[in-house]
């Protein structure tokens, strides 16, 4: 996998480090962590940094459950060291996908594109999915009502933005607009998280959303 060029905003992996987004894009944050050392050490960084605030604010009482239940949302493990964290970090993705990418029962939604989605809760459950699209074909125009997370697992696509390729994360919300085109030799798997549903602009893409729930 190539080196990422593109990362998430650093408010977005301060909420990852905080704790708080929601299932599903927590898995999509920790997916692009564990292959990108720079975001890997930019949240060890933001943890150590809420950890030291957490020591100088007067505690406050908290239920006996109250870490298992949190960690039990994303299928994390008590880390007591940075590289305990990666190495949970690189591992939550495996927790959700339970067969090699090429052996997944992926669903057909159109032409070249088809899909398999993930369990995992979200403003709405099942918000987490992989998308798969060959080359030439992609995901219709469309911007954002809330925040879209899309990591590149495998080939490249360009869109409005730019190239993007294995590994690099688009972390894009409502002032964007797009249209991924997957280019190359072999498919574009992504690994997509929303926190709202996908503002199609095309009559191809409303008439699609109800099957594919984006």
């Amino acid at each position: 996998m190539s080196n990422p060029t593109h990362h998430p905003k650093r408010e977005t992996l301060a909420d990852f480090a905080a704790g708080r987004l929601d299932e599903a894009r927590a898995v999509v944050i920790a997916a692009h962590a564990a292959i990108c050392p720079r975001c890997a050490e930019e949240i060890d960084t933001l943890e150590s940094i809420g950890g030291a605030l957490v020591n100088e604010t007067a505690p406050v009482a908290m239920s006996l459950d109250a870490l298992e239940k949190t960690l039990a949302k994303t299928g994390a493990q008590i880390s007591e060291s940075a590289s305990d964290a990666g190495a949970a970090r690189a591992s939550l993705l495996d927790a959700y996908i339970d067969a090699p990418l090429d052996e997944l029962n992926w669903k057909w939604v159109a032409p070249g594109v088809h899909q398999h989605v993930l369990k995992a809760q979200g403003y709405r459950d099942d918000v987490l999915r992989l998308v798969k699209f060959a080359p030439g074909k992609g995901v219709p125009s469309h911007s954002h009502k809330g925040e879209e997370l899309t990591l590149l697992l495998r080939g490249a696509y360009r869109d409005d933005l730019g190239e993007w390729r294995a590994g690099d994360l688009a972390d894009l919300s409502g002032d964007h607009t797009h249209e991924p085109i997957a280019f190359g030799d072999e498919p574009c798997i992504c690994l997509i998280a929303t926190s709202a549903p996908l503002a199609f602009k095309t009559m191809l893409g409303k008439a699609l959303q109800p099957l594919v729930r984006l």
